[in-house]
């Protein structure tokens, strides 16, 4: 009896521990940080970029920085994390339990392949996934605006609870409002 309750006892931590899956950021030999999404949410990425065939996940390789300059972007983003008391994940993604659902929700931004102006400016959107189930996500689109081909960082704000993003002269943020993801941008000159 007592070995059956110890097999028991044992699959069942098996089972918890291979459920719990996280995101995993990496960093390559040239200083890029690679986030390593759970398959689920990789899953909602990927469904997101088939219908959105026109966008391009922000990264240091996809607005094209060099090495130098996204290890030099990486540090900017750190220290504005570290100073705002938010935990380090990625300045191009990031995730927690936003929505109060059972599994991390993921924001990550955006930007279309083609310029939409004169100067280059790219379409933009800051997208919420939502856990609706384990393992399953919904793309909500919390911001979409123009700006140039520039992205500096996006962090959970701690005290204020909210996820926010910046790129020289504009930001925003993005909530969860209770029922869904809704955001902002600000502009400057």
């Amino acid at each position: 009896m007592v070995r059956r309750a110890l097999v028991v006892t044992f699959l069942l931590i098996v089972a918890i521990a291979s459920s719990v899956e996280a995101q995993q950021v990496e960093t390559t030999s040239d200083g890029r940080h690679i986030v390593r999404f759970t398959p689920g949410q990789q899953a909602a990425i990927d469904q997101f970029l088939r219908a959105h065939p026109n966008m391009l996940q922000a990264n240091c390789t996809t607005l094209g920085l060099t090495p130098e300059a996204c290890i030099e972007s990486y540090q900017e983003w750190h220290q504005i994390v570290e100073s705002t008391k938010a935990i380090p994940q990625s300045p191009y993604a990031v995730w927690g339990n936003y929505s109060y659902h059972d599994s991390p929700d993921v924001v990550i931004p955006f930007f279309s392949k083609t310029s939409v102006n004169n100067w280059g400016w790219r379409h933009w959107e800051i997208v919420a996934f939502e856990s609706v189930g384990r393992y399953r996500f919904k793309a909500i689109v919390a911001v979409t605006d123009s700006w140039g081909v520039c992205f500096d960082g996006i962090l959970y704000h701690p005290i204020r609870k909210r996820v926010e993003f910046w790129c020289k002269s504009m930001g925003g943020d993005v909530r969860w409002n209770g029922v869904t993801f809704v955001g902002k941008l600000a502009k400057g000159d």
